[in-house]
Formats: C-alpha cells, structure tokens, sequence
C-alpha cells in the first residue's frame, strides 16, 4: 500500500471534511465512534463537490440536493443518487490523514 498525505488529522468526530490532492476530491468522515472513512469528495448524482456534507447514522448526506452515501462502502442510500462512490482505505498517521489511492 502507498498512502498519501491529505489533510491534517484534526476532523472531529461526526464531521466531514472536504480535500484536494493532485486535482482529485476526497470526502474524509470521521463518525461518532472516531473511526476514518474516506470517499470520492464529488457526488455521483451531480457530480458536485461533497464540501459541506453533514454526517448522519453512518451516511454523508450530499449538501446540494440530499442524496445519502454509506460511508463503510460508499453505497447510494437514498435519491437523487442511484450509484455509489469509490472508498479509499484510510489511515491516520503523524498528525495527517493519509489515503491510499495506489488501490
């Protein structure tokens, strides 16, 4: 595996935040037990960034138009999506979320 460096590891828990890395998006969640979860940062149903997602009941819920994203697997869990988004394994190491994206 070759992780990459994101953003800093200060997401609190039941947050998201958005980044950017070599002109790709990423959704990074942290949920309430403060497990990391990493995703495509543009949703599938539009294709507008994820900035700004809220966090619910272990879903990122897209701030444009509603549509749910499981964040273990990256599932559509409700309209206006219908296909899901790539999950990235996730790691937190030296104050930075690293992703790896060799996957």
């Amino acid at each position: 595996m070759a992780f990459t460096p994101v953003t800093p590891s200060d997401v609190a828990p039941g947050t998201t935040r958005f980044a950017q890395h070599e002109g790709a998006a990423f959704l990074i969640a942290r949920d309430g037990d403060g497990s990391l979860h990493a995703m495509d940062g543009l949703c599938s149903h539009a294709m507008l960034p994820l900035e700004g997602a809220r966090l619910r009941r272990g879903h990122v819920i897209c701030p444009h138009h509603g549509a749910r994203f499981d964040i273990t697997n990256g599932a559509a869990k409700g309209p206006p999506a219908h296909c899901g988004i790539r999950t990235w394994p996730v790691r937190e190491k030296n104050g930075m979320i690293e992703l790896d994206m060799g996957t």
